[in-house]
């Protein structure tokens, strides 16, 4: 698995030009739900406020307009929190990850486009002691999928979606925080950069050879049921999705859940910038429990929407409807928590035992 920084590690949130916005989820997720304490953003857009007043977030953390800024803050770490289609490193962010570094700042990358291998960067990193950490760089080797995790006692649990950036790890993380305020013994398993970042373990699935995408799940799955039972995976993209849809099937095959969470977001029609349309809920539904079938059989057993930016009224015509076409509960995770959903998952694994 990927190693990642102390928890005590103080991070310099980079998001200049873009927090609050949609690329900036891996800032917004790492403040959210993180283990590390948040030093400051860097946004000269922002700058003055704290991250409270800009995004309504629970964090006092200051914003401020440059690497340089941030310094009076202490922070012991610049993590890049924009995520970009392609995952490319822009070449206008070159000068103030050396100025990190020159700073006494260590570096986490979530980007495609590795550090490490960046001559300049990796260079001025080895003279200075600084480290880098690209935390979408896989683990070597990795097995090709084997189907083992179908024949696990405990209960997998994983969350689909209808598209790519809608929720499905923010809906992970509150079950799996649910879970452990009943008192059960829970594990989030992190496939993406900013759940690495935030619970600092996990392997990024869409950086992963095709061949081995299955295994990496199945892998991190099989290691987190050892001592836990219940195990929520984050989901990754949708099958609907044609540029992502290899890594949600990895996902369904290599964990082979027990039970699914369908994750979407109320104000979406297409999928992502593309001229297609979403598929409705129920389409979704019947197409991840079909795929997750070929192994075992698996439900999904409610929906958790995203209604970031609705009234709440908007939102919860929106939440009703979405209970109406599927008969399934549905709760905003962030909005309204996830017992609801907890309580279907419950409900399932009795209704399957």
């Amino acid at each position: 698995m990927a190693t990642y920084l102390e928890p005590q590690a103080r991070l310099a949130i980079y998001a200049q030009g873009e927090f609050g916005k949609k690329h900036a989820k891996t800032a917004e997720g790492v403040i959210r739900y993180g283990r590390n304490p948040i030093a400051a953003v860097i946004d000269k857009e922002l700058s003055g406020k704290s991250v409270r007043d800009a995004v309504g977030l629970n964090c006092d953390a200051p914003i401020v307009s440059s690497v340089g800024d941030s310094l009076q803050h202490k922070p012991t770490a610049l993590l890049l929190g924009t995520a970009w289609t392609g995952g490319k490193l822009p070449p206008q962010w070159r000068r103030d990850i050396i100025d990190a570094l020159e700073s006494g700042m260590d570096i986490v990358n979530g980007l495609h486009d590795f550090l490490e291998n960046d001559e300049e960067i990796a260079s001025i990193a080895k003279r200075l002691n600084r480290r880098l950490f690209d935390v979408r760089k896989p683990p070597m080797p990795l097995p090709v999928g084997a189907g083992l995790a179908k024949d696990l006692k405990q209960h997998v649990v994983l969350t689909v979606g209808t598209d790519c950036s809608v929720g499905k790890m923010t809906a992970s993380l509150e079950l799996d925080a649910e879970a452990r305020q009943r008192g059960k013994k829970s594990r989030f398993v992190a496939t993406g950069q900013t759940g690495i970042m935030i619970c600092g373990q996990g392997i990024a699935i869409d950086r992963v050879i095709g061949d081995f995408m299955a295994g990496a799940t199945e892998q991190m799955v099989l290691e987190a049921a050892k001592e836990h039972d219940y195990v929520f995976v984050e989901g990754q993209g949708s099958l609907s999705h044609p540029g992502f849809s290899g890594v949600s099937l990895a996902l369904i095959h290599g964990s082979a859940p027990k039970t699914m969470i369908l994750v979407t977001k109320a104000t979406k029609t297409n999928i992502c910038e593309l001229p297609l349309p979403l598929p409705s809920l129920t389409t979704t539904i019947k197409a991840n429990e079909h795929m997750a079938s070929l192994l075992r059989p698996s439900k999904v057993v409610g929906i958790a929407m995203n209604t970031w930016g609705m009234s709440k009224e908007d939102a919860d015509r929106a939440i009703a409807k979405a209970r109406e076409e599927t008969g399934l509960p549905c709760q905003d995770p962030v909005r309204d928590g996830v017992k609801e959903l907890f309580d279907a998952i419950i409900a399932n694994e009795e209704n399957t035992k």
